[in-house]
């Protein structure tokens, strides 16, 4: 033990208590404590934003695959509680309700090293395909009291535009009580973090930040800022986002996979809560970061341990959605005094901005992780935003058989244009405006059916193969009894055969059948729903790349059936069989 630790537990009962915590933790993680303040369980994709006097700022990166700026990915958050469930009482706090995300930043709005760093880990895009990996970016630890005061050392020698302090003389914390979350703070204080880290950033380490649409001068507003997580940033990571599938991303907790093991590990090696229990006698307490695992995209702590800051006021939860009054501050993934049942990823509290003395609300459970931003609509992007803008609620999108230069809603706008009435063309936008919000929810509808097309088209291929296999062993048994002249039993399995047979070629049918729907989908809605699918079977680790070949071959037999407006069963049938993914 090094001499400064043996100080500090001779004279602190409270580093004392830590320290037995310390050794209280997964022995697996004893390795990562020490000096390593700001990042002790480092991943090979992290991303880093330098700190003052020394030290960095973690980030991880979450994507979204979208044609664009303007385009999202609609989640649901929350959870579905059931009658007597833990927090079913509380549904209109925490209740299932629908959001939407996208990221502010393009692979190329990245600095080098960055891209460099990123890229590698990205689904290898196949050619003409639509969509984009749209980032955005979310502190891998919660802010720490060391960085805390890094960083707010700085504040006023940028707001008067003085020279940096020395480091030397600034008292940071040091050791393990540099790496406990900053709890014991305001909103108002988080958020003036931010803005402290923001502008050093801005002022010494400008060319570090990510730039949206990359603008070439800092007017332009594309710049990264460090800001708070809003709620639906926060919780889509904290689910795991794009590292998980659809299914995983709804769940009550995000998936906690143990190497070689089936099922979720125990919540107690990802989160830190209160596990007292049958008079252990080990009390609950914050815990320096890293000492748990990290949820699926490599973000620590998002559950227990400190409780964290979002940047939204609180909304109750109404009929699926957000209610229309404000009140206090967000606060995040439950903290170190929960107990296990009521830890969810979804889980949100509302707390008061002021103290019932007028002072600034502050908790001894609640600290907060930051995110960087950009403006969503830089000037670098206006042109891109409007093309996206345009696209847009025309019905040209729904179908190939609408050509875009006769669209209605476009012919409509045309006829708007024209009109001198005042009156009269307030009423035709106002009705084209309903037009076009009306077909851009039909589109997102479509979109959704189209994947779950894909998906299920691929499962009947699937499907098809394993009747295939299974008819092929039918028929040797037949031959086997045959030659045995056991002709009873051969009798049975021609009968076997026969209905095999009947029900091979009703899966093909159905096959043939969704090829027809596919062709009432533009061609690029299905590109980007395989895109999106693809991505989603990937994940599937036993019949994923199969599902894949399968989904492959559907998308090419729906664009070779909207060129002839046939199939023959025949001929699929043997594609089918011969694109089968030989088992492990």
């Amino acid at each position: 033990m090094s001499e400064w630790r043996r100080a500090m537990l001779a004279c602190n009962p409270v580093a004392l208590a830590i320290a037995a915590a310390l050794l209280a933790a997964p022995a697996a993680h004893a390795e990562d404590d020490g000096d390593k303040l700001n990042n002790p369980k480092p991943l090979a994709d992290d991303v880093t934003l330098p700190l003052p006097c020394g030290g960095e700022m973690v980030f991880r990166y979450v994507y979204v695959l979208a044609k664009g700026s303007l385009d999202d990915r609609e989640v649901n958050l929350g959870y579905p509680f059931s009658e007597g469930e833990p927090g079913y009482k509380q549904s209109f706090i925490s209740g299932y309700r629908r959001e939407y995300i996208n990221g502010q930043f393009s692979l190329g709005d990245l600095p080098a090293a960055w891209n460099k760093t990123i890229a590698g880990q990205l689904p290898k895009p196949g050619k003409g395909e639509p969509l984009k990996p749209m980032f955005y970016f979310l502190g891998k630890y919660e802010v720490t009291a060391r960085q805390y005061a890094q960083v707010m050392a700085q504040a006023q020698s940028l707001a008067e535009g003085q020279e940096a302090p020395a480091c030397e003389t600034l008292n940071l914390p040091d050791g393990v009580p540099g790496r406990l979350p900053k709890v014991k703070l305001s909103r108002f204080e988080a958020e003036r973090f931010s803005a402290v880290y923001s502008a050093w950033l801005m002022k010494y380490q400008r060319d570090r930040l990510p730039v949206s649409g990359r603008g070439k001068n800092a007017e332009d507003g594309g710049f990264g800022f460090v800001r708070l997580p809003t709620e639906v940033e926060w919780e889509y990571a904290a689910r795991g986002a794009q590292a998980v599938s659809r299914q995983e991303l709804e769940a009550r907790l995000f998936p906690r996979h143990v190497e070689g093991g089936e099922g979720d590990g125990p919540l107690g090696d990802w989160a830190v809560y209160n596990q007292v229990s049958g008079g252990t006698g080990q009390a609950a307490r914050l815990m320096p970061i890293g000492t748990r695992q990290p949820n699926p995209i490599g973000l620590f702590d998002v559950l227990g341990n400190a409780a964290e800051m979002v940047q939204e006021s609180f909304q109750m939860v109404h009929a699926g959605r957000l209610q229309g009054a404000y009140g206090g501050f967000v606060v995040k993934g439950g903290n170190y005094l929960e107990g296990e049942g009521t830890l969810f990823t979804g889980m949100r509290r509302e707390y008061p901005l002021f103290a019932p003395d007028g002072t600034e609300q502050r908790n001894e459970t609640t600290g907060f992780r930051v995110a960087i931003g950009a403006l969503s609509a830089p000037r670098s992007r206006y042109q891109e935003l409007f093309e996206q803008w345009k696209k847009e609620g025309r019905l040209a999108g729904l179908t190939d058989a609408i050509d875009e230069t006769q669209d209605p809603t476009q012919r409509l706008d045309g006829i708007i244009a024209a009109t001198t009435d005042p009156q009269l063309q307030a009423q035709l936008g106002t009705i084209n405006e309903e037009l076009k919000r009306n077909v851009s929810l039909i589109a997102r509808q479509r979109e959704e059916a189209a994947g779950n097309l894909i998906q299920s088209s691929a499962l009947v291929a699937e499907t098809i193969n394993n009747y295939n296999i299974r008819l092929t062993n039918l028929r040797k048994n037949q031959q086997q009894a045959e030659q045995a002249k056991d002709a009873a039993t051969a009798k049975l399995f021609g009968v076997a055969i026969q209905n095999g047979s009947s029900a091979l070629d009703g899966a093909v049918a159905i096959y043939i059948d969704n090829l027809a729907t596919g062709t009432r989908y533009t061609d690029a809605v299905i590109q980007a729903q395989f895109q999106r699918i693809k991505e989603e079977l990937n994940r599937k680790p036993v019949i994923g790349k199969s599902l894949v070949t399968r989904a492959t071959l559907f998308v090419r037999h729906v664009s070779q059936y909207r060129q002839q407006q046939r199939a023959d069963p025949a001929a699929i049938l043997k594609e089918l069989l011969a694109s089968a993914v030989p088992k492990p």
